[in-house]
């Protein structure tokens, strides 16, 4: 798996091995597509990935211009890939990783990150209902006004129009993965 834009564009990321099936990234097309739609250009934002995986999103995220990034995962083996990749690309001094469970997880860092993210991933295992439980549970005092969260769930499980503060601004459809794409209103 690769960085498909920014400056570290080509560089490969660390993932485990496949037959692991200890974390399922976006697939490299539809992280190219998502990132197509955000925009190739991405200064200054802060970004909260939840959910992090292999830290693909965040990364990606920096490599566009992105200033800070937040990634959390509850999986040992994630958070050391995530340590691991931001080392490779000299980015830990630009972010910050967080071993906790969502989407209760999310209470403790709100004091500490007050109207601080405009760009939210959201990218849990599939049919665990987890997309629409860590939409209900991301406070608006996380977000900047007009901030973006992108949820990732299996094609076929819808998300609602509206929910909290939010709604739904674009849905795109990748085979078997679902973007829905959220606005804070």
């Amino acid at each position: 798996m690769q960085i498909t834009g920014g400056f570290l564009k080509g560089r490969k990321l660390y993932c485990p091995p496949k037959d692991l099936n200890l974390i399922r990234p976006l697939r490299t097309r539809i992280r190219k597509a998502l990132f197509d739609i955000l925009g190739q250009n991405l200064p200054g934002l802060k970004v909260l990935d939840l959910f992090a995986g292999t830290g693909a999103l965040g990364i990606e995220a920096f490599s566009r211009g992105a200033d800070f990034v937040v990634f959390i995962d509850s999986s040992p083996v994630s958070i050391s890939i995530i340590k691991r990749n931001l080392e490779k690309f000299n980015l830990l001094d630009k972010s910050q990783i967080f071993k906790l469970k969502l989407p209760g997880g999310l209470k403790k860092i709100t004091k500490k990150f007050q109207n601080f993210f405009n760009l939210v991933f959201i990218t849990p295992p599939y049919e665990k209902g987890l997309a629409l439980k860590t939409l209900q549970n991301l406070s608006k005092n996380l977000l900047q006004k007009e901030a973006i969260i992108i949820t990732e769930e299996k094609t076929g499980i819808d998300l609602p129009e509206k929910i909290n503060n939010f709604s739904l601004i674009q849905k795109r459809i990748y085979g078997e993965t679902t973007l829905h794409i959220y606005q804070v209103s």
